[in-house]
């Protein structure tokens, strides 16, 4: 890499951190590309030379999450953990995900553009990325319904969907609503979720064979 390359990564790196940061504090709508070039302490015109608009900034953070969202799940699913294993697996990972990185649900489920030329670069990572996380659940769980261990009515790229909402949805809720569940349901956050995700897998699982859990 030449000294301008790194020079670029850099520069465009301190900015896609002050968004971080000030998306976290303010939140998305209300952050402005005067704020974030203040917060990374460059002029205006710098940032645009590097994002042409908050919007890409934004999608640029997004496409982060998607690659680190691939990462948890290649690893979740790492040397064949079968099931319900594997699908234990991905609801840890994605529940930690949460935890370590505030915005990671709210930039992985939040709209994106479809691309539509080949200059939207950014967009078509994203896009990319989002196939191939959909590929690694869908074979996991052609897998399971191979060996007997799901049962799918549907087609697995739709249960994808399906068990995608429920399981963010749901660490979503208990993370936010932790004060509730701990007073008002008596239990902990993660004996909220652990209860959550079997009941999530129940409906996925249906009278498959129950051998080896």
């Amino acid at each position: 890499m030449s000294r301008k390359e790194r020079l670029s990564a850099f520069n465009r790196g301190n900015i896609l951190s002050a968004a971080k940061r000030l998306f976290l504090e303010k939140g998305i709508a209300q952050t402005t590309v005067d704020d974030i070039s203040k917060e990374a302490d460059y002029s205006k015109s710098t940032v645009y030379v590097y994002f042409k608009s908050k919007e890409e900034i934004h999608n640029h953070i997004i496409l982060e999450h998607f690659e680190l969202l691939k990462t948890v799940i290649s690893e979740a699913l790492e040397g064949e953990p079968g099931f319900p294993g594997g699908y234990f697996a991905i609801c840890d990972a994605l529940a930690e995900g949460y935890r370590a990185y505030p915005l990671f649900f709210e930039g992985i489920l939040s709209e994106i553009k479809m691309p539509q030329s080949e200059s939207e670069a950014v967009l078509l990572k994203i896009y990319k990325v989002g196939e191939d996380i959909n590929g690694m659940i869908g074979n996991y769980l052609n897998r399971c319904m191979a060996a007997n261990r799901v049962r799918l009515d549907i087609p697995p790229l739709q249960a994808t969907f399906i068990l995608w909402s429920g399981i963010t949805g749901l660490i979503t809720m208990a993370h936010k609503k932790e004060a509730y569940i701990n007073q008002a349901l008596g239990v902990t956050k993660e004996a909220f979720l652990q209860d959550g995700f079997r009941l999530l897998l129940k409906s996925i699982k249906g009278d498959c064979d129950d051998e080896n859990e």
